[in-house]
Formats: structure tokens, C-alpha cells, sequence
């Protein structure tokens, strides 16, 4: 083989390994996107729930697969890669945002939440504690990541049972994430109220 061959074809293949080592930035990108779109549906009101739900587990989907691609590629840290969780928050944000501007969720129990928990969430930005920043963020989001599926049982029962075998699917397809999500904010409770 000709060096020159040898050259293209190594040139190919660099460029071929960088296009697949983005694709789980991409993913984690999209995670913006859907937010955005959750977000522009608000002027359709509580019949656009469907469509919510099935942008979170679109979401959820894309958290799921892009570290297991990060980790099977073997990509080095990104930007994105390490805003992976603060990305997962803001489309947590666009639903309960959602929620509270269609009605679903009254908003003097909506406003007054969101409001208060950004803050306690930010005001855990000053220990420069990555955990428990994590640990107390994802305890204020908890309630807001299960409530649309909870109102579909209402409003849109297809959605909310497609959330049930998304949620029971997760889980057998991948038990030790769920595992290492329950440790990180278990770690970070305990970091926070060590202080």
C-alpha cells in the first residue's frame, strides 16, 4: 500500500472516530433542545401533556444512552459531558415551568416552589461542592420529575402508563446507574450535613 493511501485512510478514520466521539455531546445537547420545545408548548395548554411526557422520556432516553456511549468510545471529558446533570435539571425546569403556566400545577404552589427551590439549589453553589449541590438539586427536583406522569394518569393516561414501562424498562436495562444516581445523592446528603 502506497504511504499516501496509508495517509488517506488514516485520515478517514481519525475523522470517522471524532464524528462518533460527538455523539454523546449531541445527545446531551438535545436535552436543551427539548427543554426549549417543552417550553413552546405552554400556549397549547394542558392538552399538549402528551407531548411533554413524551419529550421527557425522549429526554431521559438521550441521559441514559449518552454516558454509555461516552464510556464505550472512551471520550475524553467535555464541556457538555461535565454539565451532563445541570443540563438534566433545566429540562426538569421546562416541565414544572410548563406545568405551572398551563394550570396543571396551581400557581401559587407552582411559582413559590420553583422560585424557592432555584435559590436553595444556587445558595448550595457557594460550598464549591459539586455532591452537594447534586444531592440537594436533585431532592428539590424530585417531585417535579414524577409529576407529569402522575397528571397524565388524568389528563393523558396513555402518557402516563408509557412512563411506567419507560420507568420499569430503565430499571432492568440499567439497575447500576440507578444504583450510582441513588449513592451520589446519598454521598452528597451526607457531605452537605457534615458541613
Amino acid at each position: 500500500m502506497p504511504p499516501w493511501t496509508r495517509v488517506c485512510a488514516w485520515a478517514s478514520y481519525n475523522r470517522s472516530v471524532r464524528k462518533r466521539e460527538r455523539i454523546p455531546d449531541w445527545l446531551t445537547a438535545s436535552r436543551v433542545l427539548i427543554a426549549l420545545a417543552i417550553l413552546a408548548l405552554i400556549p397549547f395548554g394542558p392538552r399538549a401533556l402528551n407531548a411533554v411526557a413524551g419529550l421527557l422520556l425522549l429526554g431521559w432516553t438521550t441521559d441514559m444512552v449518552d454516558g454509555r456511549l461516552a464510556r464505550r468510545f472512551e471520550k475524553g471529558p467535555s464541556w457538555l459531558g461535565e454539565h451532563d446533570f445541570q443540563i438534566d435539571m433545566v429540562m426538569v425546569l421546562a416541565s414544572a415551568i410548563f406545568l405551572t403556566a398551563t394550570g396543571l400545577v396551581p400557581a401559587e404552589v407552582g411559582l413559590p416552589y420553583i422560585c424557592g427551590a432555584l435559590l436553595i439549589s444556587l445558595y448550595t453553589l457557594r460550598f464549591r461542592d459539586f455532591l452537594k449541590f447534586k444531592s440537594v438539586t436533585m431532592l428539590l427536583a424530585f417531585p417535579w420529575v414524577f409529576t407529569p406522569f402522575i397528571l397524565a394518569l388524568f389528563y393523558a393516561p396513555a402518557a402516563a402508563y408509557a412512563g411506567l414501562i419507560w420507568m420499569i424498562l430503565a430499571l432492568l436495562f440499567d439497575w447500576r446507574r440507578f444504583l450510582g444516581v441513588v449513592g451520589d445523592f446519598l454521598a452528597g446528603a451526607r457531605a452537605y450535613f457534615r458541613r
